[in-house]
């Protein structure tokens, strides 16, 4: 029950400076690795560091090769991390597949509200056709920094998709 309090506090906080400010405070990142540490050997003593360790490794590692994709900031492989050390490898891993989950949804969402699906999908289709047809990486690069590349605060993902991992496990 603590750790889903913790999670769900440093989740929040997360969330409401994601949105306004488009930055996840590396403080808030780093207390809550070291809060999950504390509780994760308070709760199982020597074995607690290894958990969260690993936990914190296996949120921090998937985030950090999207953040290479310049999928994410910098901030939310940080908070995978943090989130890994509180929870342990198994909801850190949940958290992870879901928020990819939820973040293509909103992505196809916002498309569909703003009318932009046949503008922003052709580019977008042709650049992977040419990277899964012809294994050209060239377009993924130049991808990143075109108009097609639909950017919103992950946030908006991670939220419902840590509580979803949470749910599923209670």
């Amino acid at each position: 029950m603590d750790v889903m309090l913790l999670t769900g506090g440093m989740l929040g906080l997360a969330f409401m400076s994601d949105v306004t400010k488009q930055k996840i405070p590396n403080l808030l990142c780093a207390i809550g690795f070291l809060a999950g540490l504390v509780l994760q050997t308070v709760n199982s003593g020597t074995a607690g560091i290894g958990y969260a360790l690993l936990g914190s490794l296996l949120g921090f590692v998937p985030l950090l090769i999207l953040y290479g994709m310049r999928a994410v900031g910098a901030g939310d492989v940080k908070l995978f991390a943090a989130i890994g050390a509180l929870t342990g490898a198994e909801i850190v891993l949940q958290s992870i597949m879901y928020s990819l989950l939820y973040a293509a949804l909103i992505g196809c969402f916002i498309l569909c509200w703003r009318r932009e699906w046949k503008s922003r999908g052709g580019g977008a289709w042709k650049m992977l056709m040419h990277f899964v047809i012809w294994k050209q990486v060239e377009p993924l690069a130049a991808y990143r920094n075109s108009v097609y590349h639909l950017r919103f605060p992950f946030m908006w993902a991670v939220l419902p998709a840590t509580a979803t991992a949470f749910w599923q496990f209670s």
